[in-house]
């Protein structure tokens, strides 16, 4: 009795690749959602879907991840209508075993409140142990901010703060000391991932901190329910149940004091506390600790 089964096969045609598998898991309805997020704008859905196929290159172990799992990852950062990139960093994608999730990232703060239109400056910086930094609260807030001098060492970074200009002109700022930060990290399911941003492998510059300082700050700056939704996701990719950690208590609600009360050292070289305000400081560090 003979075998009529026959399979057909192809010669010397290779298996596809996976970024080749990828790219046809792009089309169709994850084109269709990502074209509606930019309104319509196709040219912008195609340069969107040629920055995932790019973004997954550099990351290769986001393959290994469940594909649904990857492609609402990738949604989740077209409905911000930011393009997937660590140059950016507006928002990242990152890999959590077989599970691939959206993190946003300090830059993308920033947009999302620039996007609403009330908050015109931003800045913020990373405090060394060499620097002066001094700051007051209260109804009269002070910060004040002055680098070591290029050449020394600027020892380890102790803290962070940033710096919020409203429509209205008035300004607010937010401290948080590296025992703060460290507070919010331990929280976090990416801290021990070699792709997380909280590796310092992958950030220098300690940008997780400036935008964990910024989240913190937002709290108590006008948003919109895009900003929400944005750190509502965050808090998800992090592991975090609940967008309203604060290790170092509610931010003060400095804006509605006048301009110059807050004094960034970076500006204006001349500012100094007296003898007095300085003694004040050390005493109240030296009861901190």
């Amino acid at each position: 009795m003979s075998d009529n089964t026959h399979i057909t096969t192809t010669p010397n045609t290779r298996p596809p690749t996976s970024i080749e598998i990828l790219r046809k898991n792009l089309d169709g309805e994850f084109t269709n959602t990502v074209t509606n997020y930019f309104r319509g704008n196709s040219d912008e859905a195609l340069a969107f879907k040629t920055a995932v196929v790019d973004y997954v290159r550099k990351t290769p172990k986001l393959l290994e991840c469940d594909r649904t799992s990857l492609m609402t990852a990738f949604v989740q950062v077209a409905q911000f209508k930011f393009m997937p990139s660590s140059v950016s960093g507006e928002m990242y994608v990152i890999p959590y075993g077989k599970e691939a999730k959206p993190q946003l990232g300090y830059q993308g703060i920033i947009t999302l409140l620039y996007r609403a239109k009330t908050v015109i400056a931003i800045t913020g910086n990373i405090i060394y142990a060499n620097d002066y930094f001094a700051f007051e609260e209260g109804l009269n807030p002070v910060l004040v901010h002055k680098l070591a001098k290029f050449g020394t060492p600027k020892g380890e970074p102790i803290g962070c703060y940033t710096i919020a200009q409203l429509e209205s002109g008035a300004k607010t700022f937010k401290v948080m000391s590296k025992d703060d930060i460290m507070a919010i990290k331990k929280l976090s399911k990416a801290k021990n991932s070699p792709d997380s941003p909280w590796n310092s492998s992958k950030d220098p510059f300690n940008w997780m901190w400036l935008k964990t300082c910024l989240i913190q700050h937002s709290k108590f700056l006008p948003k919109t329910p895009e900003l929400i939704k944005a750190i509502e996701i965050d808090n998800d990719g992090e592991g975090q149940e609940k967008p309203n950690l604060d290790a170092a208590g509610p931010a003060t609600p400095k804006a509605f004091h006048g301009n110059e009360l807050i004094r960034d050292a970076e500006v204006d070289e001349s500012a100094e506390l007296t003898e007095q305000e300085k003694a004040d400081i050390i005493k109240k560090e030296n009861e901190d600790n």
